[in-house]
């Protein structure tokens, strides 16, 4: 049985890939018509379909840290901040100090995540 669903999960895997390929492949088609607008970003609204051209931007948090007590209102209202969990660090406070661990799981919630099948060639 168990066999059977593996063999089953490769193939839906190896459509879905095949048709990931394609769909991108069309749409390198289509964005091969259209010139990127000038700064990299913008949007192209057709009656069918739209494009959205956009900048993907990332924070040198170290240097930004260092520098933000520093930095005018403007500037700094240019950056948000977002809390994350530590996982290594976390699970290593729930082993060595419970008390601390109580104090931090009063800042963040859990939920299962979905579960992954990963596929050993």
């Amino acid at each position: 049985m168990i066999s059977k669903l593996i063999a089953e999960l490769r193939a839906a895997k190896m459509a879905e890939e095949t048709a990931k390929k394609n769909r991108l492949d069309v749409e390198n088609k289509i964005l091969a018509l259209y010139a990127t607008p000038d700064g990299g970003e913008g949007t192209h609204n057709d009656e069918e379909f739209s494009i959205a051209w956009k900048l993907t931007r990332n924070v040198d948090a170290e240097a930004l840290s260092a520098e933000f007590e520093m930095l005018g209102a403007n500037v700094q209202k240019a950056f948000r901040w977002k809390p994350e969990v530590d996982l290594r660090q976390l699970r290593a406070l729930q082993d060595l100090d419970a008390a601390a661990y109580a104090q931090a799981a009063k800042f963040f919630t859990s939920k299962p995540a979905k579960p992954s099948v990963t596929l050993k060639d």
